[in-house]
């Protein structure tokens, strides 16, 4: 299957319609995912990136999207998914590889970042096997950071999504020091994400024991542990 991905350059309001409704609604709960009308909007906004992977005969067959975090010189993977249908056939690995290739080139960032359920607290509720996604990262070179990651909540009165990996898709040469990597920029966007998505940082039980985890010069980074 011959698949291309389409940048946000490129992007039409349709293709993008599309890509909500046929990849991203169906490979993530509510919970996780932000409306059709937010993304939209952060599109138009500096800083949000698109890929829309299409076939040969033009139907949408995966995509993603990154937020990037320039005062951090952070991106993070927002959603990366394959449509329902066209999982285990090699589009989240084309996409995967396209969108890295052209972030580092675009943004230089110090990190690529992404939220991915812990396969010992989520099961396949319908969206997906937490097991199998895990696995995929594991061969595309992903590090898990070392900190009790959860993602804020997106929806106002919405509830955070707990027991999340955050895992490193690329780290520059930079930012890595021996097994593991500088702290400083991996806080620095937990304190903007949070800001962003909650209105500010929090005191709370879980963003203590999280920056927490953060608190020293490196944080170290591990292979997933799954068979």
């Amino acid at each position: 299957m011959d698949v291309r991905t389409v940048g946000s350059d490129h992007l039409t309001r349709d293709l993008l319609a599309d890509f909500y409704d046929t990849v991203l609604a169906p490979s993530f709960p509510r919970t996780e995912l932000v409306s059709r009308d937010d993304l939209f909007a952060a599109l138009d906004a500096d800083g949000t990136a698109v890929a829309v992977a299409v076939d040969e005969t033009g139907d949408v067959v995966g995509g993603a999207v990154g937020q990037w975090f320039p005062e951090c010189r952070v991106m993070l993977t927002e959603y990366l998914a394959a449509r329902p249908g066209r999982r285990g056939k090699g589009v989240g690995r084309t996409v995967l590889r396209a969108v890295l290739a052209d972030w580092i080139q675009r943004f230089d960032p110090l990190l690529v970042l992404g939220e991915v359920e812990d396969p010992e607290h989520h099961g396949d509720t319908g969206y997906g096997d937490p097991v199998r996604r895990l696995r995929f990262y594991r061969g595309e070179g992903a590090e898990i950071v070392a900190a009790p990651y959860f993602q804020p909540a997106l929806h106002g009165a919405g509830t955070r999504v707990p027991h999340l990996l955050l895992m490193a898709f690329a780290v520059s040469g930079e930012c890595r020091t021996g097994t593991g990597i500088a702290a400083a920029p991996v806080r620095c966007f937990v304190e903007h994400n949070l800001t962003a998505c909650e209105g500010s940082v929090g005191d709370d039980e879980q963003t203590r024991a999280l920056l927490g985890a953060l608190a020293g010069e490196t944080v170290a980074l591990s292979a997933p542990d799954i068979p």
